[in-house]
């Protein structure tokens, strides 16, 4: 099981305080009456951006906060997410969305090793789901971690191109109402990893192997 680290750190510092761990419950509460990856995934989803909301509408986040719809700051860097938001994305990919198959698989060699995926080039480590203009294109599927991950100060800040990473201070809006639901949701999911790891694996599973190796970039 791999967790995204900023949630994991959020519900291991909350979950003794019940109104914290009464949102993990809940949210894994309601995922076990649900049968189709697609709905929890929504769910999941629809929980998280309600968590949201009240901390984004603040005047200082959303004035300072480049993190909206065409930003693609942090799109280099590796997600985690659950079988169900896998499930989900690639019910995208079946149906309109083109990725870079090619890139996937060089992503998906790193498997859910953070340090090996961070050997790879700026490039290589492009998200599969931006767009030729840098624009993600299953925005409003895009995964929880995703949902979260939001800063104050310039998009540029959040680049980790070469090693700007490790000379900027990123100031990262804190969200523990929304990371507890997350934490709800990768403690129900039976699998997790980074999201092309999960992709790769899936794609193949499906009898797409073909497909996922010769398909025309």
């Amino acid at each position: 099981m791999n967790f995204p680290a900023i949630a994991k750190k959020t519900y291991e510092s909350l979950k003794g305080q019940i109104a914290f761990a009464s949102i993990s419950q809940f949210v894994i509460d309601h995922l076990k009456k649900m049968s189709s990856p697609l709905e929890r995934a929504n769910f999941v989803h629809n929980v998280v951006d309600d968590y949201n909301r009240e901390v984004l509408a603040h005047p200082i986040v959303f004035n300072l906060s480049p993190c909206k719809e065409g930003c693609s700051g942090c799109c280099h860097t590796q997600v985690s997410v659950t079988e169900d938001e896998a499930e989900l994305l690639i019910s995208r990919i079946a149906k309109d969305v083109k990725i870079n198959y090619a890139a996937l698989a060089i992503q998906a060699q790193a498997g859910n090793d953070a340090d090996e995926f961070y050997k790879l080039s700026f490039e290589e480590r492009k998200c599969v789901f931006l767009g030729s203009n840098n624009t993600c294109q299953v925005y409003n599927d895009r995964p929880s971690v995703c949902r979260t991950n939001t800063v104050l100060g310039e998009a540029s800040q959040c680049s980790t191109e070469d090693d700007k990473i490790e000379k900027q201070v990123i100031r990262l809006v804190r969200t523990p109402k929304a990371d507890m639901a997350i934490m709800g949701s990768f403690l129900t999911s039976k699998d997790s990893g980074a999201l092309a790891n999960m992709l790769s694996a899936r794609l193949l599973k499906n009898n797409k192997k073909s497909i996922f190796i010769n398909r025309d970039l």
